[in-house]
């Protein structure tokens, strides 16, 4: 059996493999699990060549692959890989895949692919379904409030996600988790890129400084920072707009309009909105174009405060 696991997801590729490992036998997994870097390919293949020691399955994991570098040289020793002895499993792992190589063609033909993504972080409806669906597996009743509220404080550190549904077991002790037990013992003290959308909308240049500067300490991805601000900006100006037409609608309606899965959301972004104009939140989306243009054409990171401190002088448009 051969697997690609690929993706930006770590945690969720070494869950799987550890789910691999449960396949080989216990007395002697010690002698049938190796695990090789990309560069030592030839060893990793001598080793998935060979039948197990002691019986069961062996497992051979190669990590970190470039399929790039695997070049011709790597394309011929794959030759072999119709040839494994059918108690190996042989595991590729990747940040990503170029499907149109001659060698990730030669290991498509023979093995199955699987993708870990993480979750966009400006995704929290998607963010709020993987937490949900975590706590089902795990046999958690757990309160629909609490599930946003974790959103918020975990974002999308799918190995984070785990370990505090973990501890709010524990916690619960088999009753109904709360959004306020999730408070107690989730306290959401890192920096996310939606605190940073808030302090840009009150015009807070201090609190904004000190958001965006923990998120790039982090090395945060700034287009990513860019692309959770545009989304959330965008969202703010749907529902302005919406507060502002003469046409009356039901919440469910602007929902559906504005993108939002949870309509009962609608009520705090109102909120929100309501002391801002529709002119602040379009000039404001300006600048965040102007600065993913910037950023795409090769301004650095440092471009980003001085951007973002033009949207908190913006207050004579709010």
């Amino acid at each position: 059996m051969i697997s690609i696991l690929i993706g930006n997801d770590t945690y969720a590729i070494e869950r799987e493999v550890e789910n691999f490992k449960t396949q080989t036998h216990p007395l002697w997994r010690d002698f049938n699990i190796h695990r090789r870097n990309a560069s030592s390919l030839d060893a990793a293949l001598s080793a998935a060549a060979s039948v197990p020691f002691g019986g069961g399955n062996k497992l051979i994991v190669v990590e970190n692959c470039d399929f790039k570098q695997f070049g011709e040289m790597g394309l011929e020793l794959l030759q072999i890989l119709p040839q494994l002895p059918v108690t190996t499993h042989l595991v590729f792992t990747a940040a990503v895949i170029d499907k149109r190589l001659k060698v990730v063609k030669h290991l498509l033909q023979f093995g199955n692919l699987k993708e870990f993504t993480l979750i966009p972080p400006w995704r929290t409806d998607l963010i709020e379904s993987a937490i949900a669906a975590t706590a089902k597996q795990m046999n958690l009743s757990i309160a629909r409030d609490a599930v946003s509220y974790l959103a918020v404080a975990i974002g999308n550190d799918s190995a984070r996600r785990v370990s505090e549904l973990e501890k709010l077991a524990i916690y619960a002790a088999g009753a109904r988790i709360t959004k306020e037990s999730a408070k107690i013992l989730v306290p959401a003290t890192t920096a996310n890129c939606f605190q940073l959308a808030e302090a840009l909308l009150k015009c807070q240049a201090v609190a904004a400084i000190k958001v965006l500067d923990e998120l790039l300490s982090r090395a945060e991805f700034p287009l990513a920072i860019i692309a959770t601000l545009q989304t959330q900006f965008k969202t703010w100006l749907w529902v302005k707009a919406t507060i502002n037409s003469d046409q009356q609608r039901s919440d469910s309606e602007i929902a559906s309009m504005c993108g939002i899965s949870n309509p009962k959301r609608l009520y705090f972004l109102k909120q929100e909105v309501k002391e801002v104009s529709a002119n602040f939140l379009s000039r404001s989306l300006s600048i965040l174009f102007d600065l993913e243009i910037a950023l795409k054409t090769g301004d650095k990171p440092d471009s980003m405060l001085p951007a973002l401190l033009r949207i908190t002088q913006l207050t004579h448009l709010k």
